[in-house]
């Protein structure tokens, strides 16, 4: 049996075990024991290019940051590339600082850093065809064999604009493998604390689709420094400024990373 149809089994059983099954379905995400049915991605090895694309600095670290510090640990080397300045509350030149702080923790050197600069909250409203220009260049000169970039779906503006330009942009290069990191979803993570001993699971109703789901487990170690990472982002976890906000960035700090691969298309379809 298909992993996606164990998933939807163990789903359905719990549903029928439990008063709030319907209500699971339309709006929570999988049990934790269903993070045992989900496949693997390939780990990172030496010598190869990992190019991740972060809307704000902080997405490339509580979205990517476990599996970028396994690559860099494997001697793989890793381009981060910045899409907005992260000026929407005036905090650009301290956001840049934590961002280079916290990708310095996780092992990318700063000569890896790409700055695009576009306006934070507004990427939707540029010239689109511009922004997507810009990422053909930093692909072709990078020349990744994996790309990181926020899912489509997301619910922040600038991560779904970003996703679907460059799944667009990598819908005809079939060597290059193509990951999603979720951020933004009302039901992910579950639960929005800091919960580090718990799974990323994927919201119920994104479990079918173009895509599938697979993790990527952290050790000990790499976790650690994940979180090491995370916590440069003070702006972002000050708790008076935004609660919601610091809930988040630790909350995605769990036992596995979670992405989204888009599935083969059929040629003949």
């Amino acid at each position: 049996m298909r992993k996606r149809a164990q998933i939807l089994v163990v789903l359905i059983a719990v549903g029928l075990i439990s008063s709030w099954g319907v209500y699971s379905w339309y709006s929570q995400v999988l049990p934790e024991p269903a993070i045992y049915l989900i496949d693997d991605i390939n780990p990172p090895s030496s010598g190869e290019r990992i190019l991740v694309f972060s809307p704000h600095p902080d997405d490339e670290t509580i979205g990517v940051g476990g599996y970028i510090a396994e690559s860099i640990s494997k001697k793989a080397e890793v381009w981060i590339v910045l899409i907005t300045d992260g000026n929407k509350h005036n905090l650009k030149n301290q956001r840049y600082k934590e961002f280079k702080s916290a990708t310095s923790i996780l092992g990318v050197p700063e000569d890896h850093l790409i700055f695009l600069n576009y306006p934070d909250g507004a990427l939707k409203r540029q010239n689109l065809a511009q922004v997507k220009l810009s990422f053909e260049e930093i692909v072709l000169r990078i020349n990744p064999q994996i790309i990181f970039a926020p899912h489509p779906l997301d619910r922040h503006p600038d991560h779904s604009t970003a996703g679907q330009i460059i799944e667009e942009l990598l819908s005809s290069k079939k060597e290059v493998q193509l990951y999603f990191y979720l951020v933004h979803h009302n039901r992910y993570p579950k639960p929005k604390k800091f919960a580090p001993e718990r799974h990323l699971l994927p919201p119920v109703r994104m479990i079918v689709g173009d895509k599938s789901w697979q993790r990527f487990m952290l050790s000990p170690e790499i976790r650690d420094q994940k979180l090491r990472a995370v916590l440069q982002y003070k702006t972002q976890l000050n708790h008076y400024r935004n609660p919601f906000l610091r809930s988040l960035l630790l909350g995605l700090v769990r036992e596995n990373e979670l992405f989204a691969i888009p599935k083969p298309t059929n040629p003949s379809s």
